[in-house]
């Protein structure tokens, strides 16, 4: 049984905590949080201070969900504690950070999982299975949206020392699947536009693989209220197409259109999968790799690096107008 501390409790603690209470090997024992907002039927500890929370001695875990520009701090905090550690996408802002983390992470000897949720999301896994088969064999172009208004249960958000705006936030998901899907990329170049304080809240990059293949993804923040949530992903080799789309409210609840279609040949196949929790199908991955002692195969930190250093490259595209060479 692996013990959770849980830091932060906004709109992301609270989705891992429904999550943990479906893991049977795992129970939030104590959670860090400066609002009691949402916590009238949790038993267990609750905490304002996070060093607190590090002292706790029965505590195996400590789930960061605190905002981004706070993870450095936390994980390495966490980790000088000798706790395991789960950590929300992004784990930093710059390669920099992130090596610093990873460094800290060997020396102490505890494990470290980076929550890129997409790579456990149900239809994202079928297009990266079918993409390692002779169904969608050789995938050519990609193209990826991401599209929504900027969230409202925080301010921080906006900022782009805070958040890295929609680049860092929201594009990050999409930019990791496609590299998970077609590995090293050999340049990028993007397009998007500010918000007042200079946060990339509208991007538009197109990614050139060492393949050959290209992906053209899309992400906004800058959306109309009234413009529900969209997420779609069309993946293509010469032969096969899979296209997925899903229509939702602000934060993935009322899903009121989910499409998922994979075309060959003159046949047209209405994909059908299974439902499922993404966050639990991958925080259970995270504890059972804790309990059972397994190399995370699914979410490697050299990946993780890698795709921080793709980030990087995209925003200095944005702000050079230039095609930039990925070494």
């Amino acid at each position: 049984m692996q013990r959770i501390g849980l830091a932060g409790f906004g709109f992301i603690g609270k989705t891992h905590l429904e999550a943990y209470r479906k893991i049977k090997d795992a129970e939030v024992t104590a959670i860090c949080t400066s609002t009691a907002v949402g916590l009238e039927v949790f038993e267990g500890t609750v905490l304002a201070d996070y060093d607190a929370l590090l002292e706790q001695e029965d505590i195996d875990v400590i789930d960061i969900c605190v905002p981004t520009f706070l993870h450095e701090q936390y994980v390495i905090k966490a980790a000088r504690a000798k706790k395991h550690i789960i950590c929300e996408k992004p784990l930093a802002l710059t390669t920099e950070a992130v090596e610093r983390i990873m460094e800290v992470v060997r020396e102490e000897g505890v494990q470290l999982f980076v929550g890129h949720v997409l790579r456990f999301w149900p239809e994202y896994r079928l297009i990266k299975e079918y993409a390692e088969s002779d169904k969608l064999a050789d995938v050519e172009f990609i193209h990826a949206q991401r599209l929504g208004t900027l969230p409202t249960w925080s301010d921080w958000f906006q900022y782009p020392e805070k958040s890295g705006g929609a680049l860092f936030d929201l594009h990050i998901h999409d930019i990791d699947f496609v590299y998970h899907l077609l590995g090293e990329v050999e340049s990028v170049y993007a397009a998007g536009k500010q918000n007042k304080y200079g946060a990339w809240n509208q991007v538009m990059t197109t990614l050139t693989f060492k393949s050959g293949a290209k992906a053209f993804v899309e992400a906004s923040h800058r959306m109309p209220s009234s413009f529900p949530f969209t997420a779609a992903i069309r993946v293509q080799s010469q032969q096969e197409v899979m296209d997925y789309k899903l229509i939702a409210g602000e934060n993935m609840e009322r899903i009121s259109n989910r499409q998922f279609v994979y075309y060959a040949d003159n046949v047209c196949t209405s994909l059908q999968v299974e439902e499922e929790e993404a966050f639990q199908t991958e925080l259970s991955y995270f504890i059972d790799c804790l309990e059972n002692n397994k190399e995370n195969l699914v979410i490697p930190l050299d990946d993780v690096l890698y795709v921080i250093g793709l980030m990087q490259e995209i925003e200095k595209s944005l702000i050079t107008g230039s095609e930039i060479k990925v070494l």
